[in-house]
């Protein structure tokens, strides 16, 4: 497995992923149905190994089997040394270390920005992944209970942060 930052050829699959965790999970701010690459581009694009906006893959043998990134918390000044990181694994690639593999890649990348907070927001519910982000130190700070609709449902998302 290699741990690299993203390139134009990795939009489909990282798309391709994208869109199983809208159609199989409340993952992807509650999006109702897949979104095409063309739609997604833009997003895609606004990554940069310059900024603390980040995009790591794991591939193998040329096949992206999980990415994560960081991206700014909100707009406004007062949030310039906050990002939102989440991660996202091929429904093939489970249990393998591929998510460990992707943010420890992505903290050492944001240590030379300078940034204070790591944020993350894990639908619920969701085990795994609250385990998982506690692994790298994260600590939850509180629950939005169902502040979002999909599917006719309301959602619940617990938020953590960590001190970078």
């Amino acid at each position: 497995m290699n741990v690299r930052h993203v390139v134009e050829d990795d939009f489909s699959e990282i798309t391709e992923i994208l869109n199983h965790y809208i159609l199989n999970s409340d993952a992807r701010y509650f999006e109702p149905s897949p979104v095409p690459l063309s739609d997604r581009k833009s997003w895609l694009l606004s990554f940069s190994q310059e900024t603390p906006c980040q995009m790591f893959v794991a591939v193998n043998d040329n096949e992206v089997l999980g990415f994560c990134c960081s991206q700014k918390y909100r707009p406004e000044a007062a949030y310039n040394e906050t990002v939102e990181v989440s991660v996202y694994i091929s429904p093939k690639s489970k249990s393998v270390g591929v998510g460990t593999h992707l943010y420890n890649s992505l903290f050492v990348s944001l240590e030379i920005f300078g940034l204070h907070r790591a944020i993350a927001g894990v639908a619920l519910p969701n085990v795994a992944s609250l385990a998982f982000h506690k692994k790298f130190g994260f600590i939850e700070v509180g629950t939005f209970d169902e502040y979002g609709v999909k599917d006719g449902r309301y959602i619940s998302t617990t938020w953590l942060q960590k001190k970078l």
